[in-house]
C-alpha cells in the first residue's frame, strides 16, 4: 500500500443508502480505488429501508464505511452498541468518540453526536469528559506531536467563521467544546455536517503557546445533506500523505488565503469546563474586542542575569552535562540534544552573543571549534554551528554533527525552509560584529565549508528555526527531534550520557 490514501467523506445521508453507494460505486470506478468512505452527520432518516439489502448480504457497499452518530434521540434505536460497532458488512460505526489509525498510518479522530443540554440523552450528546478524553488518546504518548490528519464531528465549532474578510451570513449551531478540541488536536482537515450548508473555509494556522511557530493549518469543510434541493455539496474526495510522515516544509506551507485562527486564545487552556479568562493574550482573541480585529502583542521575555543558567559560576547551571572547561569558554552537551554529541560552546563568564565576544574569548572559541572538528571527522561527520542571539540571554554556539556527504544540501535547506517562514537567509561577507553591533537580533550559521549565512531578526522568528533545518529529511531526516522538549533525558541519563560523550571527545580536549 502506498503512504497516500484515498479518502470519500459525505454529509448527512438521511436514509437515501442506495443514492449514497451507488455515487460511491460510480466515484470508486472512476477515480479510485478509495481506500475508505466517512460519513458525518445524520446517517438514518426516517425511513432506512434501502439499507435492509446491504444488511441481508443481497448488495454490497464497495469500501469500508465508517459512521458517527446518533445525533438526536429519534436515531438512538440503530445503533445496537453506542460504543460502537459493525451494522453489516463494509459499514462499521465508529463509536462515540476516539482515533482511528489506518494501516498506512492516516490518523482519524471523531466525536458522535451534539453537545449535550440539560435533558439531552448521553447516548446522542457529548460533554467535556468526552472531549478531554478524545484530546488525551491523540496527544498521549506522541512527544513529537504535529496533529491529526481528519477530525469528524458532526456539530460545528463555534466562532470558525471569524477571521475572515467576509464573513459568511448563514447561521449555525456550534459548539465551544469542538472549538476546543480542534484547537488542541490540530487537525489538518476538520469536516461537520447537520446544518444542510457547504462552506469550504480557507485554511487557518494553529495557535501554540511555545511561540515557535511551528503549527500546521487547518481546513474546515462542511458538507449538505444527500438529495438536498439546492444541489450543494454533499461528498468530497481527500488524497492524503499521513501526517507524521509528510514533510514538515510541506505541513508549513502557507497559502495566500491563510488566515489566524479564528478561535480565541483562552482555547489553550487545558480544562475545557473552565470559563474562558486570558490572563496572557498572544493570539487574536474572538472575546476580546467587539470587532474582533484586535491582536494584542506578546510580552517581551525578560531575563534575569544574577540567574542566568549558562553563567558557569551560576547555580542554575547544569554542571553535569559539562564535557570540556578552558580559561574562557567551556564546552557542554546541548540539553534535549538532536544527536547525543550535540554540543554547546559557551562563555565562562556573562557575554550575550557572538558578535560582541571580546578577542582572547574569540580565540578560545576558535580552538574548540577545530577541536570538535576532528573529533567528528574520526566519524565521518562535519559540524554546523549555529546562533540565535533572540529571546536568549547567554551566547550559545549550538553544533550539531552531520555526515560529510549531506554537507552541499545544507545552504540551500537553510534557505529553503526559511521561505517557508519568509525569513531570507543570506551569505555573510563581512565579519558578524560588522553587521550585528550590540543589541542585534539575529540568527548565525557556519557551514562545513566555510560559508557563513546571516539574518537580522526583526520582530518574530521560530525559536526552533536551527534544529528543524538540521533534523529535516533532506539533512538528518528526524523530525521528530527538531524541539528540545521532546528529546529530554532524565538527570541520571544525561550524567551517564555526559561522562561517556567526555571520554570519548578527551583525546581531542584543547585543554589536554
Amino acid at each position: 500500500m502506498t503512504e497516500k490514501q484515498k479518502v470519500l467523506i459525505c454529509g448527512d445521508v438521511e436514509g437515501h443508502f442506495k443514492l449514497l453507494f451507488s455515487k460511491v460505486d460510480a466515484i470508486n470506478k472512476k477515480n479510485g480505488p478509495f481506500d475508505f468512505l466517512l460519513c458525518v452527520g445524520n446517517f438514518f432518516g426516517e425511513n432506512n429501508n434501502e439499507l435492509t439489502p446491504y444488511k441481508l448480504g443481497n448488495k454490497t457497499i464497495s469500501i469500508p464505511t465508517y459512521i458517527i452518530g446518533p445525533n438526536r434521540e429519534t436515531d438512538i434505536k440503530h445503533y445496537p452498541d453506542v460504543n460502537g460497532c459493525e451494522l453489516s458488512n463494509n459499514l462499521t460505526y465508529l463509536g462515540k468518540h476516539g482515533l482511528y489509525t489506518s494501516s498506512s498510518g492516516l490518523k482519524i479522530a471523531y466525536l458522535s453526536g451534539v453537545e449535550k443540554n440539560k435533558n439531552d440523552p448521553k447516548e446522542c450528546t457529548f460533554n467535556e469528559d468526552d472531549v478531554l478524553a478524545l484530546r488525551n488518546s491523540c496527544l498521549i504518548g506522541c512527544p513529537s506531536y504535529r496533529g491529526i490528519d481528519i477530525l469528524l464531528t458532526a456539530q460545528w465549532p463555534l466562532g470558525v467563521t471569524n477571521a475572515l474578510e467576509d464573513k459568511p451570513e448563514f447561521e449555525y449551531k456550534g459548539s465551544k467544546l469542538i472549538s476546543w478540541l480542534a484547537t488542541h488536536i490540530k487537525p489538518r482537515y476538520h469536516v461537520c455536517g447537520i446544518e444542510n450548508i457547504h462552506f469550504e473555509r480557507c485554511p487557518y494556522r494553529n495557535q501554540n503557546e511555545s511561540e515557535d511557530g511551528l503549527d500546521i493549518a487547518t481546513r474546515f469543510i462542511a458538507l449538505a445533506k444527500i438529495a438536498n434541493s439546492e444541489k450543494k455539496k454533499w461528498i468530497y474526495a481527500l488524497n492524503l500523505t499521513p501526517v507524521q510522515k509528510t514533510r514538515m516544509s510541506e505541513l508549513m506551507m502557507k497559502t495566500t488565503d491563510e488566515t489566524i485562527s479564528p478561535y480565541p486564545a483562552s482555547m489553550l487552556q487545558n480544562n475545557p469546563g473552565k470559563k474562558m479568562e486570558d490572563k496572557a493574550q498572544f493570539f487574536y482573541d474572538m472575546d476580546s474586542n467587539k470587532d474582533g480585529k484586535k491582536k494584542t502583542k506578546r510580552p517581551k521575555m525578560e531575563f534575569d542575569q544574577n540567574k542566568c543558567w549558562f553563567c558557569l559560576s551560576s547555580q542554575d547551571v547544569s554542571k553535569h552535562l559539562v564535557i570540556s572547561t578552558g580559561k574562557e569558554i567551556y564546552l557542554a552537551l546541548a540539553k534535549g540534544g538532536v544527536v547525543d554529541d550535540h554540543f554547546l560552546i559557551l562563555p565562562i563568564m556573562h557575554h550575550q552573543c557572538l558578535s560582541t565576544l571580546p578577542d582572547n574569548v574569540k580565540e578560545e572559541l576558535r580552538l574548540y571549534k577545530e577541536s570538535i572538528r576532528k573529533y567528528y571527522a574520526t566519524s565521518d561527520r562535519v559540524p554546523v554551528f549555529f546562533e540565535r542571539n533572540f529571546k536568549t540571554s547567554h551566547c550559545q554556539l549550538q553544533v550539531v554533527p552531520i555526515h560529510k556527504n549531506q554537507a552541499p544540501c545544507l545552504k540551500e535547506a537553510f534557505q529553503e525552509i526559511g521561505g517557508i517562514y519568509h525569513i531570507s537567509i543570506k551569505e555573510l561577507d563581512v565579519d558578524l560584529h560588522e553587521i550585528a553591533p550590540s543589541g542585534t537580533l539575529y540568527f548565525y550559521v557556519e557551514l562545513p565549508d566555510g560559508q557563513r549565512l546571516f539574518y537580522r531578526i526583526k520582530k518574530d522568528f521560530p525559536l526552533q528555526f536551527g534544529r528543524e533545518v538540521v533534523c529535516s529529511d533532506r539533512i538528518l531526516d528526524i523530525p521528530d527531534r527538531f524541539d528540545w522538549k521532546d528529546c529530554q533525558l532524565s538527570k541520571e541519563e544525561e550524567f551517564l550520557l555526559a561522562e561517556q560523550i567526555k571520554a570519548k571527545f578527551k583525546p581531542f580536549d584543547v585543554n589536554l
